[in-house]
């Protein structure tokens, strides 16, 4: 997962973080507005400009879905937050360049701050982009930070009419959004385990580099993060199934208990990577230990057939005074001849011995 670049000030502005809320993403999109207006009969899009104020746009006569792209303009997005009665607290963590999960539950609004993952084919790193929503009782707001094709399915089945998205309420809406985030996540991971899998087979082969190692220990931090980010939504999803403000209809809670149920199929996903990385960098250490145990062996075997002929060597290269066969006319081309022989029998002996 790439690191985020702050954006910094420099002294008063550095103070000001606690006063005024300010963007310190790293995804400089532009913000957009976008407006879908539907019942089970009509559907409307409407481009709405940045200073447009949301709720006079609502119709409360049919469910408003505010689509926004970008959090760039922090102006803006806490001027639209701050319209819907959000803290300004929240309005910092959705601008936050860190992985912040929360929901609180307003009198009239539910605020829900969650991360979406995806994979950047460029590096081959997992990246993340904040998501939230507030609920109201005839709208939706989304932030999305950047353009990810999260919703994009959900867009063609309210344009189509599919399923039960038109016949159903606001609450059965934001289900259907963090269910469609959770897909996603679960997508992303799936992509993540086709390059494991093509990893496997070059480790198998033993086709490893460093380029691999690295892969699989970004991969390891980015489950550390996605885990976190999953398990910090189940803790703070109570907030949303209790629903002290009665956004959500009592017909609708059957689909928010089994949203729950996905979150947990949802880690058991990541167990399931994560096994899946620790087997992987198990066999690239254990290609690299059997890769040095060959070296090793080779190393010893070359060793080995020159210990006797050392010991010759060492044995002709004394300084006594009587030693005849190094006054003999062929006593040099005997000695390699020796020495060969010795040097053949003993790598003879050693294949024999299945050293090799």
């Amino acid at each position: 997962m790439r690191k985020r670049t702050l954006k910094k000030g420099k002294g008063k502005q550095r103070n000001n973080l606690l006063k005024k809320p300010i963007y310190l993403g790293d995804k400089d999109v532009p913000m957009s507005i976008e407006l879908l207006q539907y019942d089970s009969t009509r559907l409307e899009v409407k481009n709405l400009s940045l200073s447009s104020s949301l709720k006079d746009n609502i119709d409360n006569s049919k469910v408003n879905w505010f689509k926004i792209f970008g959090l760039s303009d922090a102006t803006q997005v806490n001027r639209i937050c701050r319209e819907f009665g959000l803290h300004g607290f929240d309005v910092k963590d959705l601008l936050a360049d860190q992985q912040v999960v929360k929901i609180v539950a307003y009198e009239n609004v539910t605020f829900v701050l969650m991360s979406s993952f995806y994979l950047d084919t460029s590096i081959k790193s997992i990246d993340d982009i904040q998501i939230a929503f507030i609920l109201g009782k005839n709208f939706i707001v989304s932030f999305q930070e950047a353009l990810i094709p999260i919703f994009e399915e959900i867009e063609q089945d309210i344009e189509e009419n599919n399923g039960l998205i038109r016949q159903k309420n606001t609450d059965f809406l934001l289900y259907i959004l963090l269910n469609a985030v959770n897909l996603f996540n679960i997508n992303t991971i799936m992509s993540v385990e086709d390059y494991l899998s093509d990893i496997e087979d070059q480790l198998i082969v033993r086709k490893d580099s460093i380029d691999i190692l690295q892969f699989l220990h970004r991969c390891r931090v980015d489950y550390i993060h996605i885990k976190r980010s999953v398990i910090s939504l189940r803790e703070e999803y109570s907030n949303l199934l209790h629903n002290t403000n009665k956004l959500i209809g009592e017909e609708n809670i059957i689909y928010f208990n089994d949203f729950d149920d996905r979150m947990r199929t949802m880690l058991d996903d990541l167990a399931s990577f994560y096994e899946t990385l620790t087997s992987l960098l198990d066999l690239y250490y254990n290609n690299n230990n059997l890769r040095m145990n060959e070296i090793i062996k080779r190393l010893t075997v070359v060793s080995t057939i020159f210990i006797p002929l050392t010991f010759m060597v060492g044995v002709w290269g004394m300084n006594f005074k009587f030693m005849p066969e190094t006054e003999w006319r062929y006593g040099y081309i005997f000695s390699w001849l020796i020495l060969a022989l010795v040097a053949i029998f003993t790598y003879l002996w050693m294949r024999k011995q299945k050293w090799f």
